[in-house]
Order: C-alpha cells, then structure tokens, then sequence
C-alpha cells in the first residue's frame, strides 16, 4: 500500500520539488455515502465533506479541525475510524477519530517524527505507520524512517525508531521523501529526492523493527510511490525527470525472482522503464484493480493516465492520455463507487484532486473497467492552499 494522500509544504524548503501519492485507499464499503477529508495549509485546518457515492457529489461535514505546521502528509487507516497526518513545520503527527457521521475528534496531543516529515504509508492490516522524514542533504544521519504500532487508532514508536535510511558511511542525505510498503507488510519501498533512488527495507512482522536492504537507481528528485494493490508492482514518480519508474516487485504474489520460492522483495525494471509522464509527476495511485495508473503531474496542472499491461506492468496511455487539473494541483486520492455502469458491469469510481495554487479540489469520474477519467462539475472551493486529500 503506498503513500496515497502525500504532498509537499509549499515553498517551506526550496529542495522540495513534488509530492506523492499520496495517497488512496483501495476500500469499499455498501453504504451509500463516504467521507472526504482536505487538509488546507493556508488556515492550518482538516475539513471533513460527505461523498454521495452513486454520484460523486460532495457537501460539507461540519467544522474544520486544527493541523499542526504545515501540514505535509495524510492518511487514512484501512478501517476508516482513525486520520493521521504528518506536520512538516513541526516535525509531529496529528491523530484524529473519525466517527460514524464523518466528522473528525483531534486526539490529545502529537507524536514527534523525525526531521520534515514528508510521506506515510501503512500496511493493509494496519499493524504500522510507516513516516518518511527528508532530514537535510548535508547531514547523512537525519534522513530517516519513524515506525508506529497502530492500536485502537492509537500510535506508539516502536524500538529503534527512527530508522537510517543512509548507510553508516555514507557522504550525504539521500532525502526520503516517499513509502510504499507491500499489502502483505513485508517489505517497506522509500523514494529518496536527493540521491535519485529508492530504498529497500524488510520489515520485522512483530516488532515493526527496519532491516535496511539496498538501494536502486531511479529517475531525479523521486517524490511519489504506489504499489499495485496485489503488490507485485511498484510504480515511483520522478518529478525532476518527468517520468514514471516501474518495477516488478519480487514477493509471494508474482514469479518475478531469481528463486520465486525465496520472495525477498527484490525490485526488477519493467521493460521500457522510466515511462514519460507530463512535467513534475508527483503524486501517484493504481486503481483498485491493478489495471490502470493515475499520474498527478504538478508543473504542467494535469493528470496523466496509463494502462498497466497484466503479467508485465509495462505503461502505455490510455485512449485519453491526461486531463487538466487546478493550479498547482498538490493532492490524491481515489473511491470506489457503488453505480453499476450497465454497459461494461463496471462501476463509476472517483478521484479528487487538491489545487494547492487554486484553493478548490477537483473531482473526476472513471468506469473501473475503462479507466478514463471524466470531469466532475465545477471544482469546489476550499480554503486557503488545499494541500491533501482522503477518502474512507
């Protein structure tokens, strides 16, 4: 499960060049309505909205709650009854109850991380929170990974944490600035901005403890990361190179392994790996069914669309290949729906797009089995600066 909700603080640090993904979560539930949360980074706020799921039209929930400083990534538990989000000014997370209307309690107090927390990502059974926290380029030790237990919507820092992503003799920071980890929660995947790589790390299913494996090449500045939801893909957005890096990822769902009876998580490029997307890709999601590819690329306001080929992962566009978001568009994330489309047996799914530079969030349709998306109405207007959307 990847980071589905994940953007950068603005302007805050000048290194920063794009956001993940942020973020989704690849749920569904039979009611009739969901709920939608927006981060706004210019009131320091988190407004809850009710999604009417047979057509995607969204109406407030109630007040908005405080964030900490900056706000810099959000989440959602797979359960849907907890809100967690990483404050990159103070170098803290949030925690909030969602409760049976939608609306949000802030928890009593924060968790410290360590230095600019950028990227979360959380295993399907919700045993972790995994928090990407950049550090500085000229301190290799401040790149690091906190690591929560998850009990009853409560965090707890499990021993050891933080985690070095850097090895000990390493020159400089790599910047960690996005994670994915595998459904199953075994293996955790980190997108380092500064070094142009990604990160393996296998993970203690007890404890939470990181066991710090190798690194691989990626295009520059990667900002953004999804695994595929039978987690055997692993998709890295590269917003300095604007592409997309893909890799076949080797566990016990796929035989892409030197000893397929061995999975150890191993990453192996895709054929025709990195995959040209539009200018800053950023935040990035799969659909739940593994068969398409939503691309948020912030410097060219759009988002790019792929089909995922079955059995080897490779990208192509899809029939529409982008569509035009707001200004500066600085979030992610992805609904299931509950209207059958008659003609194909799909169904009418969603995704919403936070404008950071337009402060409105825009809404799109899909066909789960056609995937291309389709303008929902008129963007809604939020307050100042939405920096990150999530759905339950």
């Amino acid at each position: 499960m990847g980071t589905r909700f994940r953007f950068l603080p603005g302007l805050l640090v000048p290194v920063l060049l794009g956001l993940s993904a942020c973020s989704t979560n690849h749920s569904s539930t039979s009611s009739s309505t969901g709920a939608l949360f927006v981060s706004t980074q210019g009131d320091s706020l988190v407004s809850a909205y009710t999604i009417d799921l047979s057509s995607g039209v969204l109406s407030t929930n109630g007040a908005g709650v405080a964030t900490g400083g900056v706000p810099s990534a959000m989440l959602l538990a797979p359960s849907g009854d907890a809100l967690f989000i990483a404050n990159s000014a103070t170098n803290n997370i949030s925690t909030y109850t969602v409760k049976s209307d939608g609306t949000l309690t802030a928890g009593s107090s924060t968790l410290p991380t360590g230095m600019t927390p950028l990227g979360m990502a959380i295993d399907s059974a919700a045993h972790f929170l995994f928090v990407a926290n950049q550090g500085l380029q000229v301190d290799p030790t401040s790149g690091t990974i906190s690591v929560f237990s998850i009990q009853n919507g409560s965090l707890t820092e499990v021993a050891g944490s933080p985690f070095r992503v850097a090895p000990p003799l390493a020159s400089s920071g790599p910047g960690p600035a996005a994670v994915a980890v595998t459904p199953d929660g075994k293996f955790l995947y980190v997108a380092n901005q500064f070094d142009g790589t990604v990160t393996r790390f296998s993970v203690d299913a007890t404890s939470g403890a990181l066991t710090l494996g190798p690194t691989v090449l990626v295009g520059t500045a990667p900002s953004g990361m999804d695994v595929t939801p039978d987690g055997g893909l692993l998709y890295v957005s590269n917003s300095g190179s604007s592409n997309v890096s893909a890799f076949a990822v080797c566990n016990q769902v796929v035989t892409s392994c030197n000893d397929p009876t061995s999975p150890d998580g191993t990453l192996n490029p895709v054929a025709g790996s990195p995959f040209s997307a539009g200018l800053g890709p950023t935040f990035i999601v799969a659909a739940p069914s593994g068969k398409f590819l939503f691309v948020v690329d912030r410097q060219s306001n759009q988002i790019s669309e792929y089909k995922i080929a079955t059995g080897t992962g490779v990208l192509t566009p899809n029939t529409q290949a982008s569509i035009s978001t707001g200004a500066n568009p600085a979030g992610l994330a992805l609904r299931t729906g509950t209207t059958i489309v008659s003609a194909t047996q799909g169904t009418t799914d969603y995704l919403y797009v936070a404008n950071l530079g337009a402060s409105t969030m825009t809404g799109y349709s899909f066909d789960s089995t056609v995937g291309v998306l389709g303008l929902l109405g008129t963007p809604v207007i939020t307050g100042g600066q939405p920096s990150g959307v999530a759905m339950k």
